[in-house]
């Protein structure tokens, strides 16, 4: 960190705490963690560029991760605008051909506060625990793009239609937890087709990905 301390002072006249929170804010994007100091959209745009052209596809969906984690946080806090943090985030998940549509939230993934009686506008307030998608691909990545549990594959199934169509289920219940947590793509999460994610909740705690692969080879 001192040598790149000095470069940043020699070469771009930068004075030392700015250095020190440039060369934080990077390497926090390369390992895929929260980082919690400004940045401006130039550096954070140069810095997504960078890593992705110099490290590829895995360390910019790091890089994704670690940018929605301090979007999150700033959007907390609420004293710091993320538009343009935001509009970055998209810009560099279209090139990661990651998707940041909302993946699928089951009923029993919420918690239900307000409802009107039945018959009348339905007003339903409900905690939506976000997803990351750059979690989500990782996980698609490690394990493919058909269901851990029973194998099904949209691909093949449905044809072109079907691509890249899977279900991420999280192991550990995003209601139960209640608060922002490191995630593991691999451990934490597996791709399940919605037959299999119905499936595993049933119930409430909701069985596990093993329960229902156990159930399925009993048949």
């Amino acid at each position: 960190m001192t040598r790149g301390i000095e470069i940043l002072e020699t070469r771009n006249g930068m004075n030392p705490n700015s250095a020190v929170d440039y060369i934080y804010s990077y390497r926090n994007l390369i390992e895929g963690k929260r980082f919690t100091r400004t940045t401006n959209a130039a550096a954070t745009r140069y810095y997504l560029e960078m890593i992705f052209k110099e490290n590829g596809r895995d360390k910019l969906l790091n890089a994704l991760s670690s940018l929605r984690q301090h979007i999150d946080y700033y959007e907390t806090v609420g004293n710091s605008s993320v538009i343009k943090g935001k509009e970055i985030y998209e810009e560099f998940s279209r090139k990661a051909q990651v998707s940041t549509n909302d993946d699928y939230i089951f009923p029993d993934e919420v918690n239900e506060t307000v409802e009107l009686r039945e018959g009348k506008v339905r007003s339903v307030h409900v905690n939506i625990y976000e997803r990351n998608p750059a979690a989500r691909a990782q996980c698609i990545e490690h394990y493919g793009c058909y269901c851990f549990i029973c194998g099904f594959d949209f691909l093949n199934t449905y044809g072109e239609i079907g691509r890249d169509f899977i279900h991420v289920h999280h192991e550990l219940e995003l209601s139960t937890i209640g608060k922002e947590y490191v995630i593991d793509p691999v451990r934490d999460l597996k791709p399940v087709c919605p037959n299999c994610h119905s499936m595993i909740h049933r119930r409430k705690p909701a069985y596990s990905v093993d329960e229902i692969k156990e159930q399925l080879e009993k048949l």
